[in-house]
């Protein structure tokens, strides 16, 4: 007689037990490939925007069922297209006739609003570090993540890679920067959280990225390896903040960094046999298995920053070829061993070449598998952690079997893009976007109540940085003529000192004259990383220029800080400052729309709203979310960033002070 335990039936009913009695069934090549999301840039040097237009593809994306798939702008054209690829995507992939089981992809983008976004017609939002200037924070980072999860969803996505929880503690970060809320690591933690309370509104899987933290390199790891010394106990204090925070929390995702701890990870010999050095965290098992999961509790999904990125694929850290299957197997094993569950774009899948790549990586991996490099229940376990978070979100139900037809499908499209008309990059949306811009806009310095300026006002000259910024300020003239806080009589010229064609410098002797005779000249700067301390970048060489002719003419200089903050330690001399904490999406005319009938592109709120405040239609309510360094001469003349500060967090004047 047999007996069967009701607790064990009950067990194998509960999700987790549906969810371990289909990885039962999984293929070992299917378990990896769910590890696995890939990019599709392009196919044969074309831009993937539409899938039926790459049968190719279509079919070389059915030979394995990914655990998803990233978009990239080069994917992404229009509101109506976007919707329409991704819904083909999912349905291609559910067409995988191998398949045990039909799991959909996790789409994920890099939407984290600000200088980082994919959305070209959606809304860029102002970008963290400006959330992090204004009173308000708290509730407008959660309104930040609302409207990025909505447009989001609208278009099908369902998971961002964000938000940015870096600590932003390096003025001369070079990839960071405005992207940090603060370098206050208590204040990243709590805007961190908002963030995607907003996203998980909108059942948008929120992704805290890098860990264990990449705000205080000096190297981006796009194309280098940073490398941070310090100890354990510093990363408690400061960078590993917003981590624990968003652990404790809940947290269902998490990326790793390309970065490298000497004074906490074990050293290794490099794929040469002679080199030692250190693993990027990606690869260490003492940052992701022993700090991530066993030290900080968490139980979630860990998912590499991009593998094709330098800092692992070209820095020779395991045996092989640089971009070699044999190499990126290589890699995939210690990536893998360390614990993390998902292996982000080890390459672009963009031809057929690449495409047999995929395979023999699958296969090499799984030979790994076999011969016991990569345990079969470390496989298993990070399978699990997908399918746990896919179910939970709605993208995979383990109870569902396939059942749509071609009217289904039609239908299903035809009321995603009808949603998006509604959604992505609406009215209602900019009106929060500009609503927050205006909030973060911090003045620092305003002698002689400069500000705000009076319509009487005779000659005002403007200086963009690059041709294409003249579109958002010739539009935010004509809002202010037309709303009369600019005189018709007025005498106001617009023009660009640096030309990105040659990266020359472009201050003419024509535009010395203008300088010279304008009663007000407005110049924009852009600092990002160390650029902006070069005494030979020609940013510096015609605004040092510009605020010294403005200033020997008798006029007044007004500073308006584009990106970082930090550029208005090097500019003391101006008059007035004003930070605007995002430099891009200046080329965009905001009064263009897009093909979702009504949308507005992905502008540049923040920019419009610091010329408002210039003219007093905007009062500046921002305070810095971050501290200034004063900035200091070397004794070659160059220049560096000090160890006191110029101007503290918090610090915030108001037009009226």
């Amino acid at each position: 007689m047999i007996t069967v335990s009701l607790s064990a039936c009950s067990a194998n009913n509960t999700p987790e037990g549906k969810i371990n009695r289909i990885i039962s069934k999984m293929s070992l090549d299917e378990k990896i490939s769910q590890m696995i999301i890939p990019a599709i840039r392009t196919w044969n040097e074309e831009n993937v925007t539409d899938l039926e237009a790459c049968p190719e593809l279509s079919e070389v994306l059915q030979r394995h069922q990914y655990g998803g798939i990233i978009l990239y702008g080069a994917n992404i054209s229009g509101n109506e297209q976007t919707a329409k690829l991704l819904y083909d995507l999912q349905d291609n992939n559910s067409r995988i006739s191998t398949a045990s089981a039909h799991i959909p992809y996790m789409t994920p983008v890099d939407e984290e609003g600000g200088i980082v976004i994919r959305l070209s017609s959606g809304t860029r939002m102002t970008g963290n570090m400006a959330l992090g200037a204004t009173e308000n924070s708290e509730s407008n980072t959660v309104k930040t993540g609302e409207v990025i999860g909505k447009e989001l969803s609208a278009l099908g996505f369902n998971t961002d890679f964000a938000p940015d929880i870096d600590v932003n503690n390096n003025p001369a970060n070079p990839v960071i920067g405005t992207r940090s809320f603060s370098d206050d690591p208590e204040m990243v933690a709590k805007l961190g959280l908002a963030y995607s309370k907003g996203l998980s509104t909108n059942n948008i899987i929120a992704t805290y990225k890098h860990f264990p933290g990449h705000g205080d390199t000096g190297v981006d790891s796009h194309i280098g390896t940073p490398s941070v010394e310090k100890t354990y106990d510093e990363l408690l204090k400061t960078e590993l903040v917003p981590f624990k925070a968003a652990i404790e929390n809940g947290a269902d995702m998490i990326m790793t960094a390309h970065i490298t701890y000497p004074l906490i990870d074990e050293e290794v010999t490099f794929g040469d046999g002679v080199t030692k050095g250190y693993f990027p965290a990606t690869m260490s098992k003492k940052m992701l298995t022993d700090i991530l999961r066993n030290d900080l509790g968490f139980s979630g999904v860990v998912v590499t920053d991009a593998l094709e990125m330098d800092a692992i694929r070209t820095a020779g850290l395991v045996p092989g070829e640089e971009d070699s299957a044999e190499y990126n197997i290589n890699i995939a094993e210690k990536v893998i061993n360390a614990g993390a569950d998902i292996l982000l774009l080890p390459m672009d899948l963009k031809n057929a070449e690449v495409a047999a790549f995929y395979d023999e990586y699958i296969a090499g991996i799984a030979a790994k598998v076999k011969s016991g490099d990569i345990s079969k229940e470390r496989i298993d376990e990070s399978v699990k952690r997908i399918l746990q978070l896919k179910s939970k979100y709605g993208i995979f139900d383990p109870d569902k079997k396939d059942s749509s037809s071609q009217t289904d499908n039609e239908q299903a499209i035809k009321d995603r893009i009808e949603l998006c008309r509604e959604i992505v990059g609406s009215d209602t949306n900019h009106e929060t976007e500009m609503s927050i811009a205006k909030e973060a806009i911090t003045l620092i310095k305003n002698e002689d109540s400069l500000l705000p300026l009076n319509n009487d006002a005779k000659k005002i000259a403007f200086l963009c940085r690059l041709k294409d910024d003249e579109n958002t300020l010739n539009f935010v003239l004509d809002e202010l003529k037309k709303n009369g806080a600019i005189s018709v009589s007025s005498a106001v010229s617009v023009d660009y000192y640096y030309d990105s064609t040659d990266s020359k410098l472009n201050y003419t002797d024509e535009m010395k004259a203008t300088v010279s005779s304008a009663d007000i000249v407005i110049g924009f700067s852009h600092a990002s990383g160390s650029s902006a301390l070069d005494t030979e970048n020609p940013q510096f060489i015609a605004l040092s220029s510009v605020i010294e002719d403005t200033h020997k003419a008798g006029g007044k200089f007004i500073l308006i800080s584009q990106n970082l903050p930090y550029d208005a330690a090097i500019y003391q001399d101006a008059d007035a400052i004003i930070l605007a904490y995002l430099g891009s999406g200046l080329g965009i005319n905001p009064t263009e729309k897009t093909d979702s009938a009504s949308g507005i592109p992905a502008r540049n709120a923040n920019i419009i709203a610091a010329v408002d405040t210039v003219f007093g239609l905007n009062d500046s309510k921002g305070h810095l979310p971050v501290n200034i360094p004063v900035v200091e001469s070397n004794a070659d003349g160059s220049l560096k960033y000090g160890d006191k500060y110029l101007y503290e967090r918090g610090f915030g004047l108001g037009l009226n002070n």
